[in-house]
């Protein structure tokens, strides 16, 4: 796979687990494509493995929604389960940008137009 200009990962670690989903694309990852990221990551775990990240997958979700402007990399963050063990979510941004409101993407390529 082509290396593109953004991208990252949302992991789930811990507790004997580690499940990933990653995004390497040409354009910014919006905040509502790393929420999907972030649903098919908890979609991937066991009613109990998804249970103990409640929390961590809570805070990552406030995390993503409350990105202003975008996050550009390198940024690596990690929410911390209650019962410890590793148990977390971590958000990793290895280029580029994410978290962008959609809206400022449809402005750049409205201004990369003209």
């Amino acid at each position: 796979m082509q290396r593109k200009k953004h991208r990252g990962r949302i992991q789930a670690q811990g507790g004997g687990l580690e499940a990933s989903e990653t995004w390497n694309q040409d354009d910014p990852l919006t905040k509502q494509q790393g929420q999907n990221l972030l649903d098919r990551l908890k979609n991937k775990l066991s009613p109990e493995a998804r249970e103990q990240r409640r929390k961590p997958f809570e805070d990552a979700e406030r995390f993503i929604a409350g990105a202003r402007g975008g996050l550009d990399a390198p940024q690596r963050r990690s929410f911390l389960g209650p019962q410890g063990k590793g148990v977390r979510v971590d958000i990793e941004i290895w280029g580029g940008t994410a978290f962008i409101a959609l809206i400022i993407l449809i402005l750049v390529a409205i201004w990369l137009i003209d």
